[in-house]
């Protein structure tokens, strides 16, 4: 989950994950659970923009073929000679 830092959080530690080195406005990647603690405690927001390689389609349309034969490629029956 990635959350940009609002605050530095008051706690240097959490399951083993040091949070002194977490400054504001920064963005960082954490897991589900320390992004979901830091967000209720107000020390960071969810960060929803999406670097240049994460682009993803999510708009359910997907590509179809034609359903006319490409011209330059007709479709040929086992009958055709």
């Amino acid at each position: 989950m990635k959350v940009r830092i609002k605050e530095t959080p008051r706690e240097q530690e959490l399951d083993g994950v040091r949070l002194d080195s977490l400054r504001p406005g920064s963005t960082r990647d954490v897991s589900l659970s320390i992004g979901a603690w830091l967000i209720a405690e107000g020390y960071a927001e969810p960060e929803m923009r999406r670097g240049p390689r994460e682009e993803q389609d999510f708009s359910g349309v997907k590509e179809t073929r034609a359903s006319a034969p490409d011209e330059r490629h007709p479709r040929r029956r086992s009958t055709d000679r």
